[in-house]
């Protein structure tokens, strides 16, 4: 795409140069000859709307919260699960996944969220996974929840020596609640369209 190429927002039609997107309404720009019907019938806008493509990184549609909550989700396996208290060394989630391999299901569900958002790629298609998206975000907080209820009941963690630590909430805990918070109002707000601006008439 040339530097001075004038693309059209094909929600309010308005015309922009050096932009790919409309700084209003979040939309990928497109051709004149892809602009497609006048979005201000009522009859069009569904068509126009939902059947646009959206670019494989755009973070409208919620699709930037659910991505950036897959991502912290998979951070949180280089966090401490556990964090260092007394005597007690800190235990990573990815080394604590050695003796509780359903933490290594953080991972999952990061590639399951990365991959749902590369398949639908129209606003129609979002809207499909509205109610998958808010599920799969409870799935890493209660799985962190079980297993930190285990190892504060005595479970013995042998990546650290076969030694009882004592149990204290580690960074990776909270990291996976602001994740499931991403993730969840992402899926909320999964290929809903942007409200239309009203005009006002002397």
């Amino acid at each position: 795409m040339t530097e001075h190429q004038v693309l059209f927002c094909p929600f309010c039609r308005e015309s922009f140069e050096g932009r790919t997107s409309c700084p209003d309404h979040d939309l990928a720009l497109v051709d004149f000859e892809k602009l497609g019907p006048d979005p201000l019938e009522p009859d069009n806008l569904p068509e126009v709307i939902d059947e646009t493509p959206l670019g494989l990184v755009e973070p409208t549609f919620g699709r930037g919260f659910v991505a950036a909550g897959a991502f912290l989700n998979a951070l949180a396996l280089g966090c401490d699960f556990v964090a260092r208290s007394g005597s007690s060394p800190a235990v990573t989630t990815r080394a604590l996944a050695v003796t509780l391999p359903s933490l290594w299901t953080l991972g999952l569900v990061s590639f399951t969220l990365l991959f749902i958002l590369q398949r639908r790629r129209t606003p129609r298609a979002l809207r499909s996974v509205r109610v998958l998206v808010p599920v799969l975000a409870l799935i890493s907080p209660f799985t962190a929840a079980w297993a930190f209820h285990r190892v504060d009941e005595g479970v013995l963690v042998w990546a650290t020596g076969e030694r009882v630590i004592h149990a204290a909430p580690g960074f990776a805990l909270y990291v996976i609640g602001a994740a499931a918070c991403l993730i969840f109002y992402g899926g909320l707000r999964l290929g809903v369209l942007p409200k239309r601006k009203q005009t006002r008439v002397a």
